[in-house]
């Protein structure tokens, strides 16, 4: 009888992962972790081949990741939560215009999401409110179905006042194409709450001419 055992399956391993050239960032060490997270089932081991080594083996409890709470700084915009309607009174020759939103929590209470609709014009836009605990400001980043988009910031409240400074892109006329014409301007939002169901932001727009046009947006819950 031959005493030759049967040959095996051999095991296949991955070759270590160089990198070369300058250090990985931020950015780049997420992303490689990410690829060796979605490409590691490749080196897996074979799978079983006869009933005893597919024995049932002993489960550990799925990790649970712990949970930041939230940064209390978040709930100095309490006052957007809801369904509000706002009376836009535009600049002097614009007409008057009426914004339905709709604000809520988001990320386990870290962020809170605007949804809201301007009529006229079927604009349709999106508001990320969030507090950046490194520069110690509330961050707002918008966008909309036109193409528009802004970043602004605004430090914590002060005297009953809460002012968002940053830049707009403002498309002029949407495009199906992707590419048209729009202008960028500088807003400033002056947040004032009047009571839990009412706030006002009156707005100034400054254009790259010089000019300078105010609105106001009157707030009440829906």
């Amino acid at each position: 009888m031959s005493t030759q055992k049967p040959e095996g399956r051999e095991r296949r391993r991955l070759a270590p992962v160089r990198w070369r050239g300058a250090p990985l960032g931020i950015a780049g060490a997420s992303a490689l972790g990410l690829a060796l997270f979605a490409v590691a089932p490749v080196g897996a081991e074979p799978a079983p081949r006869n009933a005893a080594d597919s024995a049932p083996q002993q489960h550990t409890r799925p990790h649970k990741p712990r949970t930041l709470p939230a940064p209390p700084q978040i709930r100095g915009l309490d006052f957007l939560l809801g369904r509000f309607t706002c009376d836009y009174a535009p600049p002097p020759g614009s007409k008057p215009a009426t914004m339905t939103m709709t604000t809520k929590r988001a990320m386990g209470g870290h962020y809170l999401y605007t949804d809201a609709t301007m009529q006229p014009g079927d604009v349709v836009g999106r508001a990320t409110f969030g507090w950046d605990p490194v520069a110690k400001k509330f961050i707002n980043q918008y966008h909309d179905n036109w193409g528009s988009n802004g970043n602004y910031a605004a430090a914590p409240w002060k005297d009953g006042h809460l002012i968002f400074t940053g830049s707009l892109s403002q498309v002029v006329k949407p495009d199906p194409s992707g590419e048209t014409t729009g202008v960028p301007i500088s807003l400033h939002d002056d947040y004032q709450v009047v009571n839990k169901n009412h706030f006002t932001n009156h707005q100034t727009m400054t254009f790259s001419d010089g000019t300078v046009l105010k609105g106001t947006y009157d707030c009440r819950r829906a």
